[in-house]
C-alpha cells in the first residue's frame, strides 16, 4: 500500500455554514407543502432523542422522510440551491490548496450520502463518505443502511475506503478539519488537526466566515 497525504473534511458547519439536516427539512416542506404536518412530529422526535428515548437512526428517519418523494433531480437541486450556496469561501480555498499540494481530499459526514455526494462534482474533491440510506427501485427511503456515519464509524468508513484504494494515511503529512468534538476519533488519524470556528485545547482553531 502506498502512503498518501490525506486531507479529511467534515461538511456540516465545517465546509458549509449550516446543518444540512435542518435545511433538508425546510426544503422538503417547500417542495411538498402537504408535508408541513410533519414539523410538529419532527420536533417531538427531536425532544425524544435529546431525552435519550429515541435512537439517532430513528430520529433521522423522521428528518429525512421527505426523501422518499424526491427524485435525483430534486436532490441535486437541493444541493445546488441550499448547500453549494452555503459553502465557506475559506473552506473552498483550503480544499483547492490541499488538492493542488498533492493531497487526497476526502469529505466525511454523518449526513446522507444521497445529497452530499454532489460535492464530488468539484474537481478538488476525491471522494465523499456519508450515512447511507436504504434504496428501492424508485429512489431512496428514509431508513439508514447500516450505522450512522459519526464518531468511530467515520474512522471505520475511512479505513475501509483507503484499503479499497490501496492507500494508507501518511500521519505526519495528513490533516483533518471539523467543527465538532464528535470527530476527535477522525482527528487522531492525522497529525495536523483544525477546528473550525471553535476553540479546543491543543488544537488549532480556524475562523471561517466571521
Amino acid at each position: 500500500m502506498r502512503s498518501s497525504k490525506i486531507a479529511i473534511f467534515d461538511i456540516d458547519k465545517t465546509i458549509i455554514r449550516r446543518d444540512s439536516m435542518f435545511q433538508f427539512v425546510h426544503y422538503g416542506v417547500r417542495r411538498y407543502p402537504g408535508q408541513v404536518w410533519r414539523l410538529p412530529l419532527i420536533a417531538f422526535h427531536t425532544a425524544m432523542f435529546k431525552a435519550g428515548l429515541m435512537s439517532v437512526e430513528q430520529v433521522k428517519r423522521s428528518y429525512f422522510k421527505s426523501i422518499e418523494r424526491m427524485t435525483e433531480q430534486d436532490l441535486e437541486h437541493f444541493f445546488d440551491t441550499r448547500l453549494r450556496t452555503a459553502i465557506f469561501a475559506e473552506a473552498s480555498v483550503e480544499m483547492q490548496h490541499r488538492k493542488e499540494a498533492g493531497y487526497h481530499v476526502l469529505l466525511v459526514t454523518a449526513s446522507p450520502h444521497a445529497y452530499m455526494k454532489y460535492f464530488k462534482n468539484f474537481p478538488w474533491v476525491d471522494h465523499v463518505i456519508g450515512t447511507e440510506l436504504v434504496r428501492h427501485q424508485n429512489g431512496y427511503t428514509c431508513t439508514i443502511e447500516g450505522v450512522n456515519c459519526k464518531g468511530e464509524e467515520k474512522v471505520r468508513r475511512i479505513e475501509t475506503y483507503l484499503r479499497e484504494k490501496n492507500m494508507v494515511i501518511d500521519y505526519e503529512q495528513s490533516c483533518s478539519y471539523s467543527d465538532s468534538l464528535s470527530d476527535l476519533p477522525v482527528m487522531q488519524l492525522v497529525a495536523q488537526r483544525y477546528f473550525i470556528n471553535r476553540r479546543v485545547p491543543d488544537m488549532e482553531a480556524l475562523s471561517w466566515g466571521k
